[in-house]
């Protein structure tokens, strides 16, 4: 496993290069710079200087070399959006507000997509089994911004229980974490569903329902433990994806989360808070599918990391 664990960091490493490099290119392909912009128009002068005290005005590989030099160090940058505070702080300050929602919307919306899965595939092509599926395949296509919109004008506008948007208040945290629990909730019902008829028709239940045992043990005690494996390598990299935050459910409800600043750092050219934002987000996504599969190879004693499946 050691050896396993080494050249998965060693992978990770390259693919943070890999994409440090595409993503650098790719920002300054873009025609424009974050002083081109016609909210506040600067004159060639003053934008030739800003460019230099920023180092703009330097190769491209200079740059590079320059920023990835200062991420090695922690040192992202100052975004140029919000330059009294560098990038560390900026992501402070905005990431609570999508850590709390969007974790909330995942610790929620997987347990109840579990069940909803469970009972799916303990009634199969039984009308409890289609229901499941439909809402399943429903939550998975329907775009979460519609969602968004469904919630408020079900429980904002007719029904008057809950306020439309907002921050401050923990009753305001309702509607956008149920609009986050909808694709966790729709993705854990079709895992857990296809997982345990794959384990229902292994022979090994039907030695056990052979032997007697209470079919609620058979279940729970075994079924259920053998198709949980095939969902652990999901839990944390949607974790982590919703956790980042989400641009519509964010927008639709007004909430002060990292999501938007995805958009605005393309917009404005914010290249430190884009380089900052997709590098981090890389990271996070690399180290969540290690540990998935860490996870997965300790809940399943068969699996030899190099040697398959023994």
């Amino acid at each position: 496993m050691i050896r396993y664990i080494l050249g998965r960091l060693a992978s990770i490493a390259l693919t943070f290069f890999v994409v440090s490099v595409i993503v650098f290119l790719m920002m300054h392909a873009v025609p424009g710079g974050p002083f081109d912009g016609n909210d506040m128009p600067v004159s060639a002068e003053v934008k030739a200087k800003l460019n230099a005290n920023l180092g703009l005005d330097k190769p491209l590989y200079v740059q590079y070399l320059n920023y990835m030099g200062g991420v090695l160090r922690l040192d992202f940058g100052v975004p140029f959006q919000s330059p009294g505070e560098t990038v560390l702080q900026l992501l402070g300050r905005a990431w609570p507000p999508s850590l709390i929602l969007g974790g909330a919307g995942v610790l929620i919306g997987a347990p109840l997509g579990i069940l909803l899965g469970m009972a799916a595939a303990l009634n199969r092509n039984s009308w409890i089994d289609y229901l499941a599926s439909a809402f399943a395949t429903l939550g998975l296509t329907i775009p979460v911004f519609v969602t968004s919109m469904m919630l408020i004008l079900v429980f904002a506008v007719w029904l008057n229980w809950l306020p439309a948007s907002g921050w401050g208040k923990p009753h305001s945290w309702v509607l956008p974490i149920l609009a986050y629990a909808t694709i966790p909730m729709a993705t854990y019902a079709r895992y857990t569903r296809s997982a345990m008829l794959d384990v229902l028709n292994k022979p090994f239940v039907t030695v056990l329902r052979a032997k007697g045992l209470p079919e609620r043990r058979i279940i729970f005690q075994h079924v259920l433990r053998n198709a949980s494996l095939a969902m652990v390598t999901v839990f944390l990299p949607m974790f982590i994806g919703t956790a980042t935050g989400s641009i519509f459910v964010e927008a639709m409800f007004r909430v002060p989360g990292l999501g938007a600043y995805f958009v605005s750092s393309i917009e404005q050219r914010d290249y430190p808070l884009e380089m900052a934002l997709i590098l981090i987000v890389t990271l996070m996504f690399c180290f969540a599918y290690l540990i998935s599969d860490i996870a997965y190879a300790l809940l399943n004693p068969r699996i030899r990391f190099g040697g398959g499946e023994k």
